[in-house]
């Protein structure tokens, strides 16, 4: 039995995955089956990369399978290539803290790709708006922003996965470049704060083109194998 859990606005058969009116109103929706073969249960997680690293910008854990997956069992993920703008009273921004997305809010890096990050009437997220520079998600922080409180961040299909510091009057600039890599660990669940240099058991999940689904199984040796589904 597989456990499944799709983070994409709508389900859509294979056959209605695969007509052009559907992906176009609906978005084209990925998904992955991550299935333990290792020695031991483990929790799966996946999680993004940026093509450039910086050191002020965290991966979080995006999914996450809710417990350890025995030996043999399974979990897939399903979600869409939509973004969206998400915050969070983290303090201090390390990795192991745990980012609890609120008032996430939706946002396009062709269109409504500029928000701000206020704490008038409380701390939150301003609505989106088309600014520069095109292709990017842009958060402003506000002057009554405190430094080292909060922390604020892109996300996708409603899940965060990156987050930087919050602080007064800085900007934050994403080009967003999706890059998937799948892991097996411990202590991990959405919103970790992740320090990407020490993760083991960890592989690029790749989509070769016109391919939306893969098996990504983690054998004994506690490597990955990924293959189009």
């Amino acid at each position: 039995m597989t456990l499944e859990i799709s983070y994409a606005r709508q389900s859509l058969s294979q056959e209605l995955r695969a007509s052009q009116e559907a992906v176009e109103a609906l978005g084209t929706q990925y998904s992955m089956t991550l299935t333990n073969e290792s020695a031991q249960p483990w929790t799966f997680f996946v999680y993004q990369k940026l093509p450039q690293p910086s050191a002020d910008v965290f991966s979080m854990a995006w999914f996450c399978s809710p417990y350890k997956l025995r030996v043999g069992n399974r979990i897939k993920f399903t979600w869409e290539i939509d973004y969206n703008f998400v915050w969070s009273d983290t303090g201090v921004l390390m990795p192991g803290v745990d980012f609890h997305a609120s008032g996430d809010v939706d946002c396009s890096p062709a269109g409504a790709n500029t928000t701000e990050f206020s704490l008038t009437d409380g701390p939150g997220l301003s609505t989106p708006v088309k600014g520069p520079p095109s292709g990017s998600l842009v958060i402003n922080d506000a002057a009554n922003v405190p430094n080292n409180r909060y922390s604020v961040g892109i996300g996708m299909s409603g899940t965060g996965t990156y987050c930087v510091q919050a602080g007064t009057n800085l900007k934050h600039t994403f080009t967003p470049t999706p890059s998937y890599w799948i892991a097996a660990g411990t202590n991990v669940k959405i919103g970790t704060v992740l320090n990407i240099d020490t993760i083991t058991q960890t592989a690029e999940a790749k989509f070769p083109p016109a391919v939306y689904d893969l098996n990504c199984v983690l054998q004994a040796d506690n490597t990955w194998d990924i293959s189009p589904a």
